[in-house]
């Protein structure tokens, strides 16, 4: 899989190989009325749409009802910060659900490929051509 981000000023634009686009505006001068996701809110978007995709998948393969799943996001991160530190997910799939459906529930999430990248990934090569 690859990405391709440009950016020109403000503006910031990413293509997929798969054809896909998502483009932001990001930098201190942003106008007020952008609502376009910074960069480290977009990574923990990926963890929580990752992790919604898979019980979503789980869900409709085990013809389990659940009409909606709610996944929640959080991480100690401040301008200036080296890293996003302490990611935090809450999942809520509405359903009066025993523990050991709970713990499926929970065994799934962990199987995002996002969650597995931030676990297992170690050193990000970056080359300057």
């Amino acid at each position: 899989m690859e990405v391709n981000v440009t950016n020109e000023n403000m503006d910031y634009h990413a293509v997929a190989g798969s054809g896909m686009e998502l483009s932001i505006v990001f930098g201190e001068e942003k106008p007020q009325e952008d609502k376009s996701m910074n960069p480290i809110e977009l990574f923990l978007s990926s963890l929580g749409l990752c992790i919604a995709a898979m019980l979503r998948k789980y869900c409709a393969s085990h013809d389990i009802d659940a009409p909606e799943i709610k996944v929640s996001i959080s991480g100690d991160f401040q301008p200036g910060d080296e890293a996003c530190q302490n990611i935090r997910a809450r999942v809520e799939i509405p359903g009066d659900w025993d523990e050991r459906r709970k713990a499926a529930f929970m065994k799934v999430a962990e199987t995002c490929p996002v969650h597995n990248t931030i676990c297992a990934c170690g050193h990000v090569d970056v080359e300057v051509a």
